[in-house]
């Protein structure tokens, strides 16, 4: 199996000593193509969980080079004089490079949008390929039913990947999720009574989307399902199979309910509203639920989200939605093809070789070329690395969804005793690699450096949530619980301003928190609060300095604020010469102790240095000390969380995700709401009153109220109801009565009323023009406010109505 160049067919041999030989740069160029294979199958199937910046920039890199390497390699096959008749095999591989023989589609969530381009250029080297193949395969017609049923392949996998991005693209996006979003809207997932533990009324669809069809125009209902193949998350719960059973079937019954949740989550990144939002039912699954039932319920909070997450990364970069949504199979299909064609034509070549060397006079052999050991390689590597691929999708999520879909809807497979059941059992067995952001990121010197997420801090930020019971504060709660927010609340209202309230508070606690580990013991570096502390601090100061788009803050004004502050501790240490960590601490420590002007001019560095004093001299106790700082950033991480900005974290679970994804994915499902928006909520409020009076009126709801007295719940917001109460007095609010002249905000009743907090005000504009207006309801809880208001006119013996809804 020698590989010997040779003249192309249509050029006829040469004694020409100038003749050009390019064959050893096309084989050279042939073997980068497959070691770049290699590294878009192994690399590209870790990019999910690793946010390493290098592997990324491998699998970009070699995405991005593949089309100027199979141009410059089809180029030199046309220039040269002489051939290989492997050039034919080549140019197929070639051809499964460009068609990027793994699940990956895009590197970048901007690649999507640019699908027509990507299109394009498949179709431009696509022609040059095929032409290759049938200038040079036409000499070894025995391989030519294998490389046609490949090339075919490849154009399927073209196919593919194209029509992946494009159903994610901004113009097809929301065709696909409406489906889900008008599903959540309907009336029997609204009015159904719920249980979070047993999943009895959550009916999230797990699968079945086809199957929820739209009638026509004037039927009602307005949608029908065949129920008997819209798999929900209730019908998965209920499945009484051996094999959703016990702790295997509760871990597959929380990748179905991960299933679910990514689809209700697709929602944000089209631009829908999530209809369950204001539904008691959607707290109750998050609260009474997902963090409180199991074992360890943490840990399968995070489980759960995480595995949310991967399907979410997997509908918008590969193929697995695409292909799980033609077909529950569909996706072992190529592999399986691809794998029996690459073995077919290396035993195809084992048979001419063995024959030739039989019969070497034999006019049909004489007629045969043999492929090379480089092209053997080659085949049995594509065969490799689709076994690989193989691997990923049966172990992938979405085939394990495919099974028990299958497995919930066949009762047959149900039945004790059935060997189906047991195959099925051993399959979903099978391990991906570990995926999802298991750890957090540390801002150090310029660098990503990851840290393990810790049980104890999943555990810290969980507790915290279930204490905020939904209701985030920037950390003044986790101080009043430990009984310091007489002291400290300074720190989170001096620095809740209307703009960059969230970077001044990271900055301040952050540098706090430092100065409080420099200044202590080694022997308690590694209790559980000091390493939670620590590591929420940096992982916030990580968010700031390379993802700021995550925060709430805008992004010019949190760099500012970090240049400033940056700034600011540059200019004490190098006018006080310190070197060392040590050294500079106490240059900071001492900024509090002879310069507080510097903290009443609001510079952040001295604030932090001036909490690190007291928290270090007036709490002592390491333990409570420690305890303070791990219970504040549990709560601020929380706190930064909730965000508008659905595009940014789907950026970022491009490169690998981010922790703060997994929590605002979690605080979405929760329904919680994003607190430090109200700071420019009463801005714009403020902006309402006009130069001349204006009738108007206001509807929403403020879970506030004006005393501690009028809570049934534990936590008081002095600050905020403060300035809520000013902005009350200043545009003249009157509050409308309920129906049965019940107030709900301002409490104007001999007793308070707790229950229904929605409320509507009008201004005294408004009075004057329209005296009788009330709500029409006796009370209302987060449904819609029907404010109703009249205006007698006796000359026309007749009143006019108003009603608004809020």
């Amino acid at each position: 199996m020698a590989l010997a160049p040779s003249f192309p067919p249509s050029v006829p041999p040469s004694d020409d000593c100038n003749s050009r030989d390019y064959t050893q740069t096309v084989e050279a160029f042939v073997l980068l193509a497959v070691l770049a294979l290699f590294l878009l199958h192994i690399l590209g199937s870790l990019r999910r969980q690793s946010g390493h910046g290098l592997l990324h920039a491998i699998v970009m890199g070699v995405n991005t080079l593949s089309y100027p390497l199979v141009s410059y390699t089809i180029g030199r096959m046309e220039s040269s004089d002489w051939y290989y008749d492997d050039f034919a095999v080549w140019a197929v591989f070639l051809l499964l490079l460009l068609g990027s023989t793994d699940n990956l589609t895009a590197c970048r969530l901007s690649d999507i949008d640019n699908w027509k381009s990507i299109f394009v250029k498949h179709l431009f080297k696509g022609f040059l390929l095929l032409y290759v193949v049938v200038t040079y395969g036409r000499k070894m017609k025995y391989l030519l039913p294998p490389l046609s049923a490949i090339v075919l392949v490849g154009v399927l996998k073209w196919y593919v990947r194209i029509t992946s991005i494009r159903m994610v693209s901004k113009s097809c996006l929301w065709k696909n999720v409406k489906v889900i979003a008008d599903y959540m809207e309907h009336a029997d997932n609204l009015l159904v009574a719920c249980n979070p533990v047993t999943m009895d009324g959550y009916r999230y669809m797990v699968a079945g989307e086809k199957y929820w069809m739209k009638r026509p125009a004037g039927h009602a209902p307005l949608y029908r399902a065949d129920s008997s193949k819209v798999i929900t998350v209730e019908k998965v719960w209920q499945c009484t199979g051996n094999l959703l059973l016990r702790e295997r079937g509760n871990k597959l019954k929380d990748v179905c309910l991960s299933m679910a949740l990514s689809k209700m989550l697709n929602r944000r990144f089209a631009g829908f509203n999530l209809s369950e939002a204001e539904l008691e039912k959607t707290h109750d699954f998050v609260f009474r639920g997902l963090l409180v039932a199991g074992d360890n319920p943490y840990q399968r909070a995070f489980m759960v989200i995480e595995e949310e997450l991967v399907f979410i990364h997997d509908i918008y970069y590969t193929r697995y939605s695409y292909l799980y949504q033609k077909g529950r199979y569909l996706c072992l299909c190529f592999p399986v093809v691809m794998i029996g064609l690459c073995l077919w034509v290396v035993l195809i070549d084992l048979h001419v070789d063995h024959e030739c060397d039989r019969n070497p006079n034999d006019e049909w052999n004489a007629n045969c070329y043999q492929l090379g050991y480089r092209t053997i390689f080659i085949m049995v590597a594509l065969a490799f690395l689709e076994a690989y691929q193989l691997y990923l999708n049966i172990a992938s999520g979405w085939f394990k969804v495919a099974l028990i879909r299958s497995y919930v809807s066949t009762p047959f497979l149900q039945r004790n005793g059935c060997s189906l059941d047991m195959i099925i059992g051993l399959v979903l067995r099978l391990k991906a690699f570990p995926h999802g952001r298991t750890n957090l990121k540390k801002a150090k010197k310029g660098r990503n450096n990851s840290v393990k997420l810790s049980e104890n801090l999943k555990k810290a930020i969980v507790d915290s949530l279930l204490g905020s019971n939904g209701r985030l504060t920037n950390g003044i709660t986790s101080l009043r619980n430990n009984g310091v927010d007489a002291h400290l609340s300074w720190a989170c209202y001096a620095t809740a301003t209307a703009d960059g309230s969230v970077t001044r508070t990271i900055l301040v606690w952050h540098i706090a928190t430092t100065l409080c580990e420099y200044q202590l013991d080694p022997n308690l570096n590694k209790e559980d609060n000091v390493i939670t502390a620590c590591t929420l601090s940096q992982y916030c100061m990580h968010l700031l300095t390379f993802a700021p788009h995550l925060l709430p803050d805008h992004i010019s004004i949190s760099e500012s604020l970090l240049d400033q502050s940056i700034n600011e501790a540059r200019q004490r240490i190098t006018e006080a010469g310190a070197k060392t960590i040590e050294d500079r601490c106490d240059v900071l420590m001492k900024i509090s102790t002879h310069d507080d002007n510097l903290v009443a001019e609001g510079l952040l560095v001295a604030r932090g240095a001036w909490l690190a004093r007291y928290l270090i001299e007036h709490i002592q106790e390491p333990t409570l000390r420690w305890k303070v700082l791990s219970d504040f950033w549990a709560e601020m991480m929380l706190y930064v969380s909730p965000s508008d900005n659905a595009r940014a974290h789907l950026e970022a679970l491009a490169m690998g995700g981010e922790f703060i994804t997994h929590l605002w994915a979690l605080l979405t499902h929760a329904a919680t709401s994003m607190p430090h928006r109200t700071n420019l909520f009463i801005s714009e409020l403020l902006s309402l009153k006009p130069p001349r009076p204006t009738a108007w009126i206001v509807a929403d709801d403020f879970n506030l109220t004006c005393s501690p007295l009028d809570r049934n719940t534990p936590g008081f917001h002095w600050a905020l109801t403060s300035r809520i109460n000013a902005l009350i007095n200043i545009l003249a609010l009157i509050e409308l009565k309920w129906l049965e002249c019940l107030y709900t905000w301002s409490n104007k009743c001999s007793s308070p009323t707790l229950a229904w907090l929605d409320r509507a005000s009008i201004n005294n504009t408004f009075c004057d023009v329209f005296p009788n207006s009330t709500l029409t309801r006796a009370w209302v809880r987060h449904l819609t406010i029907f404010p109703s208001s009249s205006l007698f006119l006796p000359s026309f013996q007749t009143s006019f109505s108003l009603r608004t809804i809020g």
